[in-house]
């Protein structure tokens, strides 16, 4: 029985994404060849981007608040 991998993974080193290849346990990536920094790829990178969306949010609405006092 052949199972065929659709799982993406993510290297942290290169921030490379691929598919692997072969079914193992430690998927290698295919550009830097390191298997000890390669994580699946689901939501983290999803997860990243709206916290830095709400990093900018509150740092307009310091710089905002900053202004506010400066220039009353």
């Amino acid at each position: 029985m052949v199972s065929a991998v659709s799982a993406h993974y993510i290297c942290a080193d290169c921030d490379h994404e691929f598919v692997p290849k072969e079914a193992g346990d430690d998927p290698r990536c295919p550009k830097c060849s390191r298997t000890e920094a390669v994580e699946p790829a689901d939501d983290s990178a999803l997860q990243s981007d709206i916290w830095r969306q709400w990093l900018v949010v509150f740092a307009l609405l310091f710089i905002a608040g900053i202004a506010y006092v400066v220039f009353e």
